[in-house]
């Protein structure tokens, strides 16, 4: 059996505007339980994967305070991994402060871990993924490089700032930026399986061609020199790139039947616990299609929505189509509709937040409104 390495690559991670600001997407909150990472490494422990290295650009401390030891995703245990790296001599260097160098920077775990595989994932691509398909798929195809894609309908207006693959049979001839031109394209997932020997040799090798290149500029340099092969994923995949994204795509999960394409069975989202008590629903409340998460107060209206941990809704307030995050009160006849309000955020003075669900209101954290 091979043993693989796994890289949750952050490097790459889009901005989601203001919620963002201070804090990485991939502890971002999610669902209003999960955070982004959860799911790249449930992906990671599902596949057996639990040698794991999480390449990290920029604001580490929400992202630390997150995963805790990282028992939850049964990674730190007395044989595997799990651990946050950190291009400090680069980090102030926009240019230099790329996965490449951050790789060759914390190189030790190149030489720690022994592998066969090292399989690279973002977060701002949620989906469930197994991993092992991937790499048999390299292996049966004798692969320098494997790239995971999806084919898609829509890359102007839903994956505007990726990259698209082209391929002849199997194997790729191109990755480029989406220039937005087409909707039918083969978009790349970021998600990428090689051997451990010819990434070493990859890695290295940057010093002999740019200091500037990044692993997607490397792949693409590759292109010319070793065989790289595509795998197309089938299954829901979203990519999480603008403010109004992580509405859509959050409030899509409302539906059962979406819901279904990412929470697979057998497949679990290991997540932090909070012992926090149930929801209690109060007199006045009224709750419709909704995620109501752990030790919230409800005494208003509320549909089509996600509230995260111990939100407290007074009566006579009616929430429509929000995403609202942990310790947040909406206070009596406050009517939100298409609104994102921060954690620890408080709806108080102003009774009426309209957005627009292209263009949602934003609350900042610890606000008071």
């Amino acid at each position: 059996m091979y043993k693989v390495l796994g890289y949750c690559n952050l490097h790459h991670s889009p901005s989601l505007g203001e919620l963002t600001e201070s804090r990485s997407i991939a502890s971002t909150p999610f669902l209003g339980r999960y955070a982004f990472i959860d799911f790249t490494l449930s992906n990671f422990t599902n596949s057996g994967i639990d040698m794991v290295g999480i390449l990290v650009k920029e604001h580490q401390r929400s992202l630390v305070k997150h995963l805790g030891n990282a028992n939850v995703w049964n990674i730190n245990t007395k044989l595997g991994i799990n651990t946050i790296l950190y291009n400090e001599n680069e980090a102030r260097n926009p240019l230099y402060n790329h996965d490449v160098n951050n790789i060759k920077e914390n190189d030790w775990l190149l030489h720690k871990v022994t592998a066969d595989y090292v399989v690279i994932a973002p977060v701002h691509f949620v989906m469930a993924i197994d991993y092992n398909e991937v790499i048999k798929k390299h292996i049966e195809n004798g692969a320098n490089i494997t790239v995971v894609y999806q084919k898609v309908d829509n890359a102007k207006t839903h994956f505007e700032h990726c990259d698209v693959v082209s391929l002849e049979g199997n194997t790729i001839t191109s990755l480029k930026k989406n220039n937005c031109t087409k909707d039918k394209v083969n978009i790349s997932l970021e998600t990428y399986v090689i051997s451990m020997k010819k990434f070493k040799e990859l890695i290295y090798k940057t010093s002999q061609i740019s200091a500037l290149y990044n692993l997607r500029d490397l792949i693409a340099y590759s292109l010319k020199s070793e065989l790289v092969y595509g795998y197309e994923h089938k299954g829901y995949v979203r990519c999480f790139d603008s403010l109004s994204h992580y509405m859509q795509y959050s409030l899509e999960l409302l539906d059962y039947k979406k819901r279904q394409g990412l929470f697979l069975n057998n497949w679990p989202i290991f997540t932090v616990t909070n012992d926090t008590p149930p929801t209690k629903y109060l007199n006045n409340s009224e709750v419709k299609n909704s995620f109501i998460s752990n030790g919230a107060i409800i005494d208003g209206k509320v549909e089509n929505s996600i509230l995260s941990r111990k939100v407290i809704v007074k009566e006579g307030a009616v929430i429509n189509n929000c995403i609202i995050l942990t310790d947040c009160v909406i206070s009596e006849d406050c009517h939100l509709e298409n609104v994102i309000v921060d954690k620890y955020a408080k709806i108080i003075h102003v009774k009426e937040l309209i957005g627009d669900a292209d263009n949602p209101v934003f609350i900042k954290q610890g606000a008071n409104v």
